[in-house]
């Protein structure tokens, strides 16, 4: 039998023993507890030899290698974490070698907890094994004693002889601090990687996060356009680009930027969450076409997902109007009728398409859900704006103004100042706007309505000037 015949009919007799388990009888699970147990066993077997064949495996590569002159001075070892360990020369002469060996193997089989414990003893026998105390570090992160693991970090980043290890040392504690959201201090650390081993990507990605998560778009992208150039599909890298992308564009609606090579056109081989991070992008910036194709490639991806079809239909709608989006953005409610922006999103464009009394239907449904929405409420008050009843979008509007978040407040004043607007009350319109001028990137607008305010009230460009986004 082939050792992967033999796996999948261990995995199929703890398979049986689950579906079982909740219709057995006492007895019957008394004996399902024991074939549990020697499964248990021969999983702790299979262990055992496992790492008795990796370390001899190790030591006859090893041997051959320095047989053959190739004995290496360093080697670079990887896991998820990309921990990197420098190998000690010579070390099958160190008498500690099988403790190394059994930790190793419990490492990369993903026991920490026996890989912590087989450090602990090393690093405690021989504290000046570099790649041992390394390895004890990684694991004690991964079982999530971050204390104890900085620690260790911290003394290999001053004490050890390899650069490699002292540049993962310092990566790992950027790590530790970035999530504690010490984003200035964890950029430190990661600058220090990079300068003792600049080729280290892993830390210039890191780096670029930082920024990032500190409000610093421009030196994200800086940090991440020659990393992607070296790693142009890496999905996670491209998603960060975007955001900063996105963040430097609210921050200087002005700046002009040219995506990575990878990023220029959406298609069908990016990842669903860089796509998706794509089609935020671009309809912030207005390139709503661009929007709409990579909607196009998550619907085929993800055609069950009702946010899919309603980001195609939204981007639909706002480049070919109503008729061509209602089908869609109908699919995206009956994927998840639960979900009141996709009924809110057809109501509103059934209200811009001139179908009131459809749209006000739309917008019923969902506050006999809850009377509260304030989708819903803002979709009434529009379209009683529509209708002329300028009284009842202003009773409903004024329910915004005693809401404990300042968002919806600001919202209420926005809905105020255009129905001031639809009455040519410029004036009271202005002091309106003003109150919601906090929230102008959400309401984005406020500014184009405050410019008109000035115009109608005679005031001059100078003081327009102030109120640009």
């Amino acid at each position: 039998m082939k050792i992967e015949d033999w796996f999948h009919t261990l995995r199929n007799k703890a398979q049986t023993i689950e579906e079982k388990w909740q219709g057995a009888s006492e007895q019957e699970r008394l004996q399902l507890a024991e074939q549990l147990f020697q499964l248990r066993q021969v999983s702790d077997t299979v262990v055992d030899l496992w790492l008795q064949f990796e370390e001899k495996l190790s030591n006859a590569i090893r041997n051959i290698k320095e047989m053959e002159g190739q004995l290496p001075v360093e080697e670079k070892k990887t896991d998820q974490s990309k921990v990197n360990t420098k190998s000690p020369k010579a070390v099958e002469t160190n008498p500690y070698e099988p403790i190394f060996r059994r930790g190793e193997g419990f490492y990369h089989l993903r026991m920490f907890q026996d890989a912590k414990k087989c450090f602990a003893e090393l690093v405690q026998k021989s504290p000046d094994w570099e790649s041992g105390r390394l390895y004890y570090a990684y694991s004690l992160l991964l079982c999530e004693e971050n204390e104890l693991a900085f620690r260790e970090f911290r003394l290999l980043g001053r004490t050890a002889s390899s650069p490699t290890v002292v540049a993962i040392s310092f990566n790992a504690i950027g790590c530790i601090l970035a999530e504690e959201e010490q984003w200035l201090e964890a950029a430190q650390a990661f600058k220090t990687s990079l300068e003792i081993k600049p080729e280290q990507e892993e830390a210039k990605y890191n780096l670029a996060l930082c920024y990032l998560r500190d409000g610093d778009a421009q030196e994200a992208l800086d940090e991440l356009e020659p990393y992607l150039e070296k790693n142009e599909h890496d999905w996670e890298a491209q998603m960060l680009w975007l955001r900063a992308a996105k963040l430097l564009h609210t921050m200087d609606q002005t700046v002009e930027w040219s995506p990575p090579k990878g990023l220029q056109l959406p298609t069908r081989d990016l990842d669903s969450d860089t796509l998706q991070e794509m089609a935020s992008l671009y309809e912030t910036v207005g390139n709503y076409h661009r929007a709409q194709i990579c909607y196009h490639f998550l619907t085929e991806r993800s055609p069950k997902d009702g946010w899919t079809w309603h980001g195609l239909a939204w981007n639909t709608w706002l480049i070919a109007g109503t008729k061509r989006a209602l089908t869609l953005v109908k699919k995206a409610i009956s994927l998840a009728p639960e979900n009141d922006d996709f009924l809110f999103s057809y109501g509103w464009m059934l209200l811009f398409d001139g179908r009131v009394e459809d749209a006000i239907k739309a917008f019923r449904i969902m506050l006999e859900k809850n009377r509260d929405n304030r989708l819903g409420q803002s979709g009434m008050i529009s379209a009683y704006e529509k209708l002329g009843d300028t009284q009842e979008a202003k009773r409903l509007a004024k329910y915004f103004l005693d809401d404990a978040e300042p968002y919806v407040r600001s919202l209420g004043y926005f809905h105020l100042g255009r129905i001031a607007v639809v009455e040519e009350n410029w004036r009271l319109a202005e002091q309106y706007f003003q109150r919601a001028l906090p929230f102008a990137e959400q309401l984005w607008e406020i500014p184009i309505y405050l410019q008109l305010c000035a115009s109608k009230l005679g005031q001059s460009e100078m003081q327009t000037e102030l109120v640009q986004p």
